[in-house]
Parts: structure tokens; C-alpha cells; sequence
């Protein structure tokens, strides 16, 4: 089990940014929906071992980007938008919601409520 500990929402980047200039390798971020709220776990790692932090936020905040520090969070930060519906703040690169999903997808497929993307007059409005 990899210990975490937790962050506040406004201190990531801050965060991200000691992993990054202590020579920690980022492995990824993951996100769990708990009680209404969203967890967000970032994993690095350096010389074989692995270490994470996580924090909370509600659906309603925006999540800072890590991807100006770590590059490569944003293919990860860009999945949790489209399946969790979170928005991440000075995302590097932001596909805007279809990275993966086409544009008649579900909006947050891994979100609670489901919500569909549909023009106006569609049969299924």
C-alpha cells in the first residue's frame, strides 16, 4: 500500500513542483468520487519508490494543472475532465472534453448523473 497524505486544493502545484525539483518521476494522478466530492491522488516516483499526496474537491472548483510542472499529466488530467466532469485550471494542453469521448458521448460517464450531449431538435431531446 502507498501511503498518501493530504494537500489542500490550492497548494498542488506547489507540491508537484517539490516532487519534480527533488527528481521524482510522475506516474499519475487518479480520481475517486467519495460522498459527493472527488479525490484526486498524484503518484511519483524515485528510485523504486513510490510516493502520493491526494486532495479534495467538489464539483464545483477548479483543479489546479499540474501539467506546466509534469508535462505529462496532461493526457491524465484531460481523461478526469471528461469522465469525472472536473476542470482543471492552466491545463498545458486541454482537448476540451474529447480527448477520448466522441461528441455525442456521455458527458462524465464516470460521474453520478449522467448527462448527454444532444443538438436541439435530436429525436432523443
Amino acid at each position: 500500500m502507498i501511503k498518501t497524505r493530504e494537500v489542500k486544493l490550492e497548494e498542488v502545484e506547489k507540491e508537484a513542483k517539490y516532487y519534480y525539483d527533488n527528481g521524482y518521476r510522475f506516474v499519475t494522478e487518479t480520481c475517486l468520487e467519495e460522498d459527493g466530492k472527488f479525490r484526486i491522488i498524484y503518484t511519483f516516483e524515485k528510485d523504486s519508490e513510490l510516493e502520493s499526496f491526494h486532495t479534495y474537491v467538489s464539483p464545483e472548483e477548479e483543479v489546479p494543472s499540474i501539467s506546466k510542472v509534469y508535462f505529462a499529466a496532461i493526457p491524465v488530467e484531460n481523461e478526469i475532465h471528461e469522465m469525472f466532469g472536473l476542470r482543471f485550471k492552466n491545463l498545458a494542453l486541454d482537448f476540451q472534453g474529447l480527448l477520448f469521448l466522441g461528441e455525442f458521448a456521455p458527458i462524465s460517464p464516470q460521474a453520478s448523473i449522467e448527462i448527454m450531449r444532444r443538438d436541439k431538435g435530436d429525436k432523443n431531446e
